[in-house]
This record gives structure tokens, C-alpha cells and sequence, in this order.
């Protein structure tokens, strides 16, 4: 789907970079309120970045932790990205700017791709920075968006290669495919997508041609082996695979299609599809999709939208799919929020629409989708304003944790993760994303936290002994009603015997009301302090004075 039409006139090359410049600054504007990013699996990482970088020395922590890169290989994308900078920048600040870094990447690639394919800057590159907030930024899987981010500068840099031997060009796609590789397997992924549609062409080839047809299967078969040849040496050599935490039997965990029941309902079916936009609101993020598509759509009634073939049939192909996908295989969650993440930056770029005609009213268009994105990023903002409460509130009552102490995570849960009681931004589209903020008591009090992320094969980080009996290498937290059901050691098998275990107990989400057991029904815990948002307990040994 390709549309020749006349250059005309068009806006001062600096005047787009410099709208361009401005949206860049409103994306990264809400790291400016907010000491830690509100990002679900971030401080997670945080922690395990402070052990990396050696800031355990000399702590309790370092009879807890221990950096060992030999035990993954791939998704390490943010580890060297922080290992990289933080031997330059402080520690106070490198949450601040891995956060800056995996939220541009995404649109800069974008922008580099969208130029190789149809050339020149242009006003639509002001409105990719609408996809720098998305939901998988919204989870924290910053390894995951820094994949994604740097398959788009690799594919714009492949499309640069036509003029190499056929062995070159391969020799340099398996290259950047092991790189890609070991940012993020599914940045890899994408890659290998990317190529496909590329490969398939800008324009619908004639495949009712005998000679068209071998040529495609044989530029994909090419762009496949590329891509396959780092993960079969990544099979073969790697000690541990991404998965290999997860217990024997426990297969992939898959949701409901409408081959099973209950069949998803549809409004979970388009909560997939806004994935891509997606961020603490539904509101809001529908007032992003109009905004986002306004133009492209327009420009498609009008017949003034261009598009690469190859990539947006692919990116409908992935829209599709992702209804179908498991949500979760081999310990790697978000299967089905991942590919239409893929799908929605795949179309972006293919996508290059050519209204209007006058300088006047190129710019007029620059600037509305510039007033988007700060719309947007005053949104962000605003959520994370409000959320500062739980950062302030978990260190103000663990300030007496002593060091070496072991914290045990319980949250006060509604019942329902869409109760109207909760906050804005508390829960985005029915996720928790405050669950992983105690993790940082690995920093802030140098104490034992039993979710830090140390999956083998993931993660760059081996739990010491003894304190592995208490660990899980991922998972959420329980809540009061699992403290002492048999059933919840299946998930949580660190309950056992939890008083003896433990020193403190840490309930979080404190200000909305629990469904069920309620905390002063809890035996063997005396309170330490309280806040709106966390209530520390001191957990009181069995058979203690």
C-alpha cells in the first residue's frame, strides 16, 4: 500500500526538529516529580542494580546477594545500560535517566525507521512520541521497551545495507541479531518481524508470479536464519535459559480465547488492542488513541496516506494474534500485552500521512500533536504527584528496620482491582503497580525482601544461602488472608512458618479497605508504625518473653 504523491511544500527542517526536540522533553518531563519512576517492576530492578554495581559491599546485603552474569545471557538489556552508567552518574539519578533513555528509544527509533523508509523529517514524527507511554512502559519492562527501541534503529540500518553481498548483509543482521539478542529476546523478536516486513516489500508484490514468490521466500528464509543462528548458540551454550526458574510441569499459562470458557469479553479484547497507548486511565488513554490516529485516519479518507506494505499488513497480522497469545510461557508474563506493543510501533512506522498541503498547515497539525504529547505527559505527571505517597509513606515506617532484618510484603486487597476507593494511578487497567515498591528496602535499609527478581536466565543475580529458602525468583506478593492458608504456600512458599522468618511484617495499600481477615485478627505481630499508605509490624517469635 504505497502512494505517490507531490513533495510540495513543507515546514523548515528546524522547525520540525525543534517540535520534535519539545515533545522529546514532555515525554521525559514527569521524571522531574517523582524521586522514583511509579513504574511497576522498576524499583525491582533498581534493587538488583544497586547489588550489581557493588553498593552492597559492606552491607548485610552482601551475605543476601551476589552479581553472577554468568547465569543469563539475554534480557539484560537495562543491566548493562545501568552497569554502563552507573559508573558515571550517581546512584540518586540513575533511576531517573534509564527511565529517560527507555522512554526515547522507542520514538527516536520510530523516527529513524519512518525516514529510511520514506525519507526526510516530518510532522508525524512529532506524534510518535505519543507511543513513548505505553503499558508495557507502565509494567517497568524497561528491558523489554530498550529491545523494542533498538530493533527499529537495526532495521532502519538494514534497509542501509542493500548494496553489501548477500554474506555481508547477513554476516551484519546475525550481528545485530546477537545484539538484540542480549538486550531482550523479544527485541530480537521483533527484529525478525521487522525484516519480514521489510523483505515482503513497500509495495503488494505480484505473488501470482512463480518468480516473485521464490525471491520473497527466499529473502525471509534469509532474514530467519539470521535471527535463528544467536539463538541456537544460545540454546546450546547458554547454562541457564530464560524459564528455567519456573517449576517442572508448570507449562504456559494461556487465557481464554473464544475456543475456551468464559471467552474474554470484548471490552478486554480492545483493552489488548490499546495496549500500544495504554497507560493508568482508560479515559485518558482513549483521548490519546483519538489524538493518535486523527491525522492518519484522516489522511487515509482523503487518499493521502502513504504505507509500506509489507509492515502494516504484518502489524494487522500481529493485532490478530495477540488475542490468541498465552498470557504467560516459560515464567515470561505479558505474552499477549507484548505483541500488540510490537504491532502498534510496526504500523507507526509504516505509516507516513501527507496533510495538508500548506506550510501553514503542516505546522498548525506539528503543533496539535505537540500539544498531545504534553497533554499526555501533564497526565503522567499528575498520576505520579499523586502516588508520591507511597514512596514517602514505606520510608517513613521502615526507618527503624534494622539492617539484616527480613521483611515480609502483605497488602490490604479490596476484593476488586477496579474499586472506585482506589487512587488514580494505584492500579492501571486492573494491574498493582505499587506491589514492587518495598523492594526497595534492599536499598534503603539494606534488608531481606523475598521478591527481588533473581530468575535464572533472566536476571544477573544468585540469592545466597540462607536466605534462598525465603526467596522467589519472580512473583507478586500475598495479601492478609494468605498469611496462614495452607493453600497460598503453592505460590508463596516463604509463608511457611513466617513468624519464626521473619522480623517484620510490612502491609502496603493500607488506605483502602481489606476483604476478609483483618490485620488486628492476625496473632503475633505488634505494630510499629503507621502511615495512610504502609503499617509496619514487628513479627514476635514463637516462645519469645
Amino acid at each position: 500500500m504505497s502512494i505517490h504523491l507531490p513533495s510540495g511544500a513543507a515546514p523548515p527542517r528546524w522547525l520540525v526538529a525543534a517540535l520534535v526536540s519539545l515533545a522529546a522533553m514532555s515525554v521525559i518531563a514527569p521524571l522531574a516529580v517523582a524521586p522514583v519512576p511509579y513504574l511497576w517492576d522498576f524499583p525491582n530492578h533498581l534493587a538488583r542494580l544497586w547489588v550489581l554495581l557493588g553498593y552492597a559491599a559492606g552491607t548485610p546485603v552482601a551475605g543476601m546477594y551476589q552479581p553472577d552474569w554468568s547465569l543469563a545471557w539475554t534480557n539484560l538489556g537495562l543491566d548493562y545500560l545501568g552497569m554502563v552508567l552507573g559508573q558515571v552518574l550517581p546512584f540518586a539519578w540513575l533511576g531517573t535517566v534509564l527511565v529517560a533513555v527507555a522512554l526515547l528509544i522507542v520514538p527516536a527509533g520510530l523516527i529513524v525507521l519512518n525516514r529510511a523508509l520514506f525519507g526526510g523529517p516530518h510532522i508525524w514524527h512529532v506524534g510518535l512520541f505519543l507511543l513513548a507511554w505505553n503499558f508495557v512502559v507502565v509494567g517497568g519492562l524497561l528491558s523489554f521497551q530498550l529491545g523494542l527501541g533498538c530493533a527499529l534503529f537495526a532495521a532502519a540500518l538494514d534497509t542501509r545495507l542493500t548494496g553489501l553481498s548477500r554474506w555481508r548483509r547477513f554476516a551484519a543482521r546475525v550481528a545485530m541479531a546477537t545484539g538484540l539478542m542480549v538486550v531482550h529476546v523479544f527485541g530480537l523478536m521483533f527484529f525478525l518481524l521487522l525484516l519480514v516486513g521489510l523483505d515482503v516489500g513497500r509495495r503488494r508484490p505480484p505473488v501470482d508470479q512463480p518468480i516473485v514468490r521464490r525471491l520473497i521466500v527466499s529473502r525471509l528464509a534469509i532474514a530467519t536464519a539470521a535471527c535463528l543462528v544467536p539463538i541456537v548458540a544460545l540454546v546450546i551454550l547458554a547454562p541457564r535459559l530464560p524459564g528455567a526458574h519456573v517449576l517442572p510441569g508448570a507449562g504456559a499459562q494461556f487465557k481464554a480465547t473464544i475456543l475456551d470458557f468464559p471467552p474474554l469479553t470484548v471490552l478486554e479484547h480492545l483493552s489488548i488492542m490499546l495496549t500500544p497507548l495504554k497507560t493508568y486511565d482508560l479515559l485518558a488513554d482513549l483521548v490519546t488513541v483519538v489524538a493518535a490516529m486523527a491525522l492518519p485516519v484522516y489522511a487515509l479518507v482523503r487518499g493521502r496516506l502513504q504505507m509500506h506494505f509489507g509492515l502494516f499488513w504484518l502489524a494487522v497480522a500481529l493485532f490478530i494474534l495477540c488475542h490468541f497469545a498465552p498470557s504467560t510461557v516459560l515464567g515470561t508474563g505479558w505474552i499477549d500485552k507484548r505483541l500488540p506493543a510490537m504491532a502498534g510501533l510496526m504500523w507507526a512506522a509504516s505509516a507516513r500521512p501527507q496533510l495538508p498541503a500548506t506550510v501553514r498547515g503542516q505546522v498548525l497539525v506539528a503543533c496539535l500533536l505537540l500539544g498531545a504529547v504534553v497533554a499526555r505527559a501533564a497526565f503522567i505527571g499528575t498520576v505520579w504527584s499523586g502516588q508520591l505517597v507511597v514512596v514517602r509513606d514505606v520510608q517513613a515506617v521502615t526507618a527503624t528496620v534494622e539492617p539484616g532484618s527480613a521483611v515480609l510484603i502483605a497488602e490490604h486487597f479490596t476484593g476488586s482491582v477496579s474499586d472506585p476507593r482506589a487512587p488514580l494511578g494505584r492500579y492501571a487497567h486492573g494491574e498493582p503497580v505499587f506491589r514492587h515498591m518495598p523492594t526497595l528496602l534492599v536499598i534503603w535499609r539494606q534488608a531481606f525482601v523475598p521478591t527481588v527478581f533473581s530468575a535464572a536466565g533472566k536476571q544477573p543475580l544468585r540469592v545466597l544461602p540462607p536466605w534462598i529458602e525465603l526467596a522467589v525468583p519472580e512473583g507478586g506478593i500475598p495479601n492478609l488472608n494468605d498469611l496462614d492458608a495452607p493453600e497460598a504456600l503453592v505460590e508463596f512458599h516463604y509463608l511457611a512458618d513466617w513468624r519464626r522468618r521473619f522480623h517484620y511484617l510490612l502491609v502496603v495499600n493500607a488506605d483502602l479497605p481489606h476483604a476478609g481477615r483483618q490485620i488486628s485478627e492476625i496473632p503475633g505481630i505488634r505494630e510499629v508504625a503507621t502511615s495512610p499508605f504502609a503499617r509496619l509490624y514487628r513479627i514476635e517469635k514463637p516462645g519469645a518473653d
